[in-house]
């Protein structure tokens, strides 16, 4: 009898450690899983900015002739892969010409032309993309967590395409 009643009394006394364990795990596995989240949303609005680029420059590639640095033409093909893609504010989401408009006053786009030395040379264009993700971050930050210190202020890309002058 004296066996059973301390089996009774560590139970007891044992009742509430695994609503204590539950929530210090919990805290740990939801931080890993927002971690995880977080560093996808970057890393899919990294890949939508480079690919931004890349259609700038592949733009410049298809343009004849050949365009000049402050050719509107490339912008707009940057501006166009940048509002089919998800990364813009929830607020500025309601069709494809708002999320357009939102990128052309948010995003910024250069494009640098070196002319070329001579007959044959190359001339090379450098599209740069610049997307502030600090001010529109996909998902919102915790509390707890400063993701300002291992989060970039801006992502950026820049992709160069090489034409043969004549």
């Amino acid at each position: 009898m004296n066996r059973c009643g301390r089996t009774r009394s560590l139970q007891g006394s044992e009742r509430g450690v695994a609503a204590i364990e539950f929530a210090l795990v919990f805290v740990v596995l939801f931080s890993v899983l927002y971690a995880l989240a977080t560093f996808g949303a970057v890393l899919y609005t990294q890949q939508s900015v480079t690919r931004a680029s890349e259609e700038g420059a592949r733009a410049v590639g298809l343009l004849t002739p050949a365009p000049t640095a402050a050719d509107p033409r490339v912008k707009d093909a940057v501006y166009d892969s940048l509002a089919n893609s998800l990364v813009v504010p929830v607020s500025a989401n309601t069709s494809v010409t708002t999320r357009r408009s939102w990128i052309v006053s948010n995003v910024t786009v250069d494009v640098a032309r070196s002319d070329p030395s001579g007959p044959g040379a190359y001339i090379r264009y450098v599209v740069t993309v610049t997307y502030p993700y600090s001010a529109n971050r996909l998902l919102p930050t915790m509390p707890l967590l400063d993701t300002s210190q291992w989060m970039p202020d801006q992502l950026r890309s820049r992709t160069t395409a090489a034409l043969k002058s004549s």
